[in-house]
């Protein structure tokens, strides 16, 4: 077992240390990489103080780490510019989640069946169904080839749900939106907002081992460190087969909850796992030529805390804690459809890359709930408004499937493949069929006999018109 253990931990520390390229020295400013713990009175930190914490009750602790996670996110943002612009160009991204495999239209629509209580939020009306965005990508700051080791993360858009938003600061649409931010790992390698912002300091030198790992001052967290290797470590065949987690709880009405995404019963992507072509960027390969005649979805599921839970089985504030399925399932209450559709244009690549997610972008009675949750609320906005600053770009938050500078016109199924039937109908024949009167008939249908023939009455032998 200690055997088992060493060997983990040393692939681990491997794999969190190889997971991109050792890049040059980007900011000489930054902080001692030894002084993990936040500290606002550092040059150049940023001072809770002048932080807006938007009415949450942080304590100081929290207000001080979560100034220092903002300061980290803009250096991480800067540092992976730096590696990132020389090939893919002079724009600032996220400072995780850098590559997008693709930003695709889908539906969301609630079930009919939704236990009653879980019918708050956007789920208060069975039945109902939105229109949605679905942000696809890969988890590290830089960008890499889709076929090394990464975190997969899905983000779903709901537009126009007509609630009341939780959180005012944030860009809305015409009518109130809900994120569903998520990665294909059901545990994240944090606890809470106070790992959170010693490990930023570390990644804003692109130290990726130092805070898991360190002989002086000594430190070895194996649990965060076996999480980190899980997450680093995934491949996949297609973004739409993998299932997706929230990782850290929210609270729906009145029951907490973590939730997940899941590739609908019946789903089949056989072709895409025996497609042995593993480009650069195969994932959105794989998308784009399932959903050039094919659609996908996703069963939307909620996983409820249990009353009598103790806090090591299912805590509200530790990421690393996977609550388990064996006592608490996950229940469906929505589903997510995705139709064909084009979506590899310069356009929608460039109105992905300015879309902003956020964990409090919700309506109603929603709550992200832990301290890992309180410092996204403040972290993710900030970066995205350093992002957006950056790239002198404006931001607005979108309420319908159209793309700004698309090369067809706004409608309701832009970029949708749609199939219609002909009408009249074709008549299909194939070269056996016989009418009993000798009448000539044409077949209209590719595959069948397309020649008109008629039956001699007299011997019984087929003959030839003209067509």
């Amino acid at each position: 077992m200690k055997a088992r253990i060493l060997l983990a931990t040393a692939t681990a520390l491997w794999t969190l240390g190889s997971a991109a390229q050792e890049p040059p020295a980007v900011d000489q400013a930054l902080p001692n990489p030894d002084r993990v713990n936040p500290n606002p009175n550092a040059s150049p930190a940023l001072a809770p103080h002048t932080l807006d914490m938007l009415g949450m009750e942080l304590s100081e602790a929290e207000q001080t780490a979560i100034a220092s996670a903002i300061q980290s996110a803009r250096k991480i943002s800067a540092a992976a510019h730096s590696l990132n612009s020389p090939r893919y160009g002079n724009h600032y991204r996220r400072d995780a989640h850098a590559k997008a495999t693709g930003c695709l239209r889908a539906e969301f629509e609630i079930n009919g069946d939704i236990p009653p209580r879980f019918q708050h939020s956007i789920f208060s009306e069975p039945g109902r169904s939105y229109r949605a965005w679905i942000r696809f990508s890969n988890g590290d700051m830089q960008v890499q080839p889709d076929s090394q080791g990464d975190a997969r993360g899905m983000a779903v858009k709901v537009m126009k749900t007509g609630g009341t938003p939780i959180a005012a600061e944030l860009p809305q649409g015409a009518t109130a939106n809900q994120d569903f931010i998520m990665t294909n790992t059901p545990a994240f390698f944090h606890r809470d907002i106070f790992d959170y912002a010693e490990n930023m300091q570390h990644l804003a030198q692109l130290d990726r081992r130092g805070w898991f790992f360190s002989l002086w001052p000594p430190r070895l967290r194996i649990k965060e460190m076996w999480r980190a290797y899980q997450t680093v470590s995934s491949t996949i065949d297609t973004p739409l087969a993998e299932q997706y987690y929230s990782m850290l709880p929210y609270r729906l009405g009145d029951t907490p909850i973590k939730f997940s995404t899941r590739p609908c019963a019946g789903s089949d992507f056989s072709r895409a796992r025996a497609n042995s072509q593993r480009g650069e960027n195969y994932l959105t390969r794989q998308m784009s030529e399932t959903l050039t005649s094919a659609s996908a979805c996703f069963d939307f599921m909620v996983q409820p805390r249990l009353s009598g839970a103790i806090g090591q089985e299912m805590p509200l504030d530790d990421g690393t804690v996977i609550w388990k399925e064996s006592r608490s399932p996950f229940i469906p209450i929505a589903r997510i459809h995705i139709p064909p559709q084009e979506f590899t244009g310069r356009a929608q690549r460039n109105f992905c890359e300015n879309l902003s997610m956020n964990p409090w972008r919700g309506v109603g009675e929603w709550e992200p709930l832990g301290s890992l949750n309180r410092a996204r609320r403040l972290v993710y906005h900030a970066v995205s408004d350093f992002r957006h600053r950056k790239n002198a770009a404006t931001y607005q938050e979108p309420d319908n499937w159209c793309i700004p500078g698309a090369k067809v016109p706004c409608s309701d199924t832009q970029g949708l493949k749609l199939r219609k039937p002909r009408w009249p109908l074709p008549r299909c024949f194939d070269g056996h069929f016989r009418p009993r009167d000798g009448s000539a008939v044409s077949s209209q249908c590719d595959g069948y006999n397309t020649g008109r023939r008629s039956l001699d009455n007299t011997t019984g032998n087929t003959r030839a018109a003209a067509t």
